[in-house]
């Protein structure tokens, strides 16, 4: 899981605030008073503070667990009964988790459509949107998935 987090709704609000904030400072500053010789994006900036809000609040998703006493697993698992986990783990070994209860936050993936494949160059995923080293002249985002509209 984590989709939200880390490459979803997080990411995606982090940049439009940063966009909102350009835009007001584009257009309407000046009507307060505040002007400038000169206003720019510095994107690897944007993108550190979209990283940075990101890590923080995974910091304190962890956090939370912690004090709550909340042990989670990172990896891939399949359910081998009612109360047990087979969980393939990041570091390529595996485990079987016993649990009275049982989360299972499987995120989501990105569907893409037949004959178009994504090669997160010129044609990018909803993820591939959020680590752009570049900002694009023109944009079309294909589907109605909630980042992609967004972004548009």
């Amino acid at each position: 899981g984590g989709t939200c987090l880390n490459v979803g709704c997080i990411p995606s609000k982090a940049l439009l605030h940063s966009s909102h904030m350009y835009h007001e400072a584009k257009h309407s500053f000046a009507s307060h008073g505040v002007k400038f010789a000169e206003l720019d994006i510095d994107l690897p900036a944007m993108m550190a503070q979209k990283d940075k809000a990101v890590s923080n609040l995974t910091k304190g998703i962890e956090g939370l667990f912690k004090k709550n006493q909340v042990n989670y697993v990172k990896g891939y698992g399949k359910l081998i009964s009612p109360s047990e986990v087979n969980v393939d783990l990041l570091d390529g070994s595996s485990s079987v988790v016993s649990s009275k209860n049982i989360i299972i936050a499987t995120g989501s993936d990105i569907k893409p459509l037949p004959g178009i494949p994504i090669d997160e160059k010129k044609i990018v995923s909803s993820t591939g949107a959020l680590a752009l080293t570049e900002i694009p002249k023109k944009l079309v985002v294909i589907g109605a998935g909630y980042i992609g509209l967004e972004m548009g």
